[in-house]
């Protein structure tokens, strides 16, 4: 924990901007599988893709989240 009168850690923009996009990526998951058979692709293969779709949304989150408080420095 940090001290009371220590400054919050400073965030990175860039991993914030991960979360965002990996959580709006997640979310397009969700509702693509409609479109994916409507463009002809049988349920199971339409499912595999939706569940690649979703586990790189997932490791996108789990990589912003862990990254999000890193410090950087010149060394």
């Amino acid at each position: 924990m940090s001290e009371p009168g220590e400054p919050p850690p400073r965030k990175s923009y860039r991993s914030l901007a991960g979360l965002v996009a990996s959580s709006a990526l997640a979310i397009v998951g969700l509702f693509v599988l409609p479109v994916f058979q409507a463009v002809g692709l049988a349920f199971r293969p339409a499912f595999w893709l939706v569940l690649g779709i979703e586990a790189i949304a997932l490791a996108g989150v789990v990589i912003s989240i862990l990254t999000l408080h890193r410090e950087r420095t010149l060394e």
